[in-house]
């Protein structure tokens, strides 16, 4: 035990399945929410405050200290390759892998970067040439420009916990190529052709991982593994046969490849976390034997993923990232229902360490800052070990 608990001693504690003297915290918010919560703290205006294509922006340092959050995060940078296109006729913005997003307009000021064109959506795979596609080179140096230089001075300036975030999805751009619908039809009627896409998606994020890992690997303490939502409200998003002929291979061979990278680089304690939204209960037990250490978000109100039952089964093998709730309680509860649903993921999930409690997907705009405040006044109280 430490007689100093900073923040990435906390982190590192549960990440080994020990209780520090609190359950350590997270954070991950969009721009309005954000700007709605630094009002209500009471801290001074931002300026500038840049949001990614989900519209999450990264909190300044006087936000995590204010809530107690022990993570903070570094990413890759932008490519040096010449500039985009220029946008489609309806607003639609072309990105480095030819996939389009126009931004909608939602209810009280806030915006979603929508999907509206995916290139390969409507062809048939035989019409589809993957070696002529123009595929985003991960070679390019502008993503490591500065990296190393600003995970080092986090991690000699402040105590705080850093997670690597380099490369992006691999099934869930897949989607993004050839539209939802026709993707899902791709895995059983082409699989041949879903699997080359899949595994040449694959070989991109692995070296946009490596070149991540290169620079900062050393100075992490989490290296999330990006997003591969396998789940949906109620159930898997595909068949158990599905995930282990198709799906499961080339995920695991992503995540290894990380793991390698890590032990390569001096990072062989940063443990390896995923993000899945819904219900994937018969894909954790592999993802575990695919070295993954972390799971997030926890999304507790899907069949198979109670609390209770993914600490009892998982638990030894499993930490916890996340878990209160954002579809009911963050946004619609009352600040009293708020302290109450985090008091229950810290019971389900606290004990023996293995918890880092944030919110069960990014904090959207329709969350009251009160609310997302309450969630860690009340960790902060109610998650101390002794």
């Amino acid at each position: 035990m430490s007689d100093t608990w900073t923040s990435r001693k906390r982190i590192e504690a549960a990440l080994n399945h020990q209780e520090a003297d609190r359950v350590p915290l997270d954070l991950s918010i969009t721009l309005n929410a954000y700007i709605n919560l630094r009002e209500y703290l009471g801290l001074p205006k931002e300026e500038n405050i840049q949001a990614d294509r989900f519209f999450e922006v990264q909190p300044s340092h006087d936000l995590l200290e204010a809530l107690g959050v022990d993570v903070t995060y570094v990413r890759l940078g932008k490519s040096r390759a010449v500039s985009s296109p220029p946008p489609l006729e309806d607003g639609t913005v072309l990105d480095a892998w030819g996939v389009g997003r126009k931004l909608v307009e939602l209810p009280g000021g806030s915006y979603l970067n929508e999907v509206s064109y995916c290139p390969l959506e409507g062809l048939d795979p035989s019409e589809i040439d993957l070696n002529s596609y123009p595929w985003p080179d991960p070679h390019d140096p502008g993503f490591t420009d500065g990296l190393e230089e600003e995970a080092k001075k986090l991690y000699e300036e402040t105590d705080l916990a850093l997670m690597g975030r380099f490369g992006g999805p691999v099934m869930e751009l897949a989607t993004y190529l050839r539209g939802f619908e026709g993707w899902l039809m791709d895995l059983i009627l082409y699989p041949d052709f879903a699997k080359e896409m899949l595994n040449r998606i694959a070989d991109i994020q692995i070296a946009l991982d490596e070149a991540g890992i290169r620079a900062a690997g050393k100075y992490l303490s989490i290296f999330k593994l990006s997003g591969e939502d396998l789940g949906t409200q109620t159930n898997t998003l595909f068949s158990y046969q599905v995930w282990q002929d198709l799906i499961y291979p080339i995920l695991a061979r992503r995540w290894k490849a990380a793991r390698n990278a890590l032990d390569k680089y001096g990072g062989s304690h940063v443990k390896l976390m995923l993000h899945s939204d819904g219900a994937f209960r018969p894909f954790i037990q592999d993802i575990i034997n695919a070295g993954v250490d972390v799971l997030d978000p926890i999304q507790r109100v899907c069949p198979g993923m109670e609390l209770e039952g993914l600490k009892r089964d998982f638990g030894n093998q499993l930490v916890f990232h996340g878990s209160v709730d954002t579809q009911y309680y963050l946004p619609r509860g009352s600040v009293e229902e708020v302290e109450q649903e985090t008091r229950n993921c810290i019971d389900a999930l606290g004990k023996d360490g293995g918890l880092i409690l944030g919110p069960s997907h990014f904090i959207q705009p329709d969350v009251p800052p009160e609310n997302a405040a309450a969630m860690y006044w009340t960790a902060l109280e109610y998650g101390k070990y002794y």
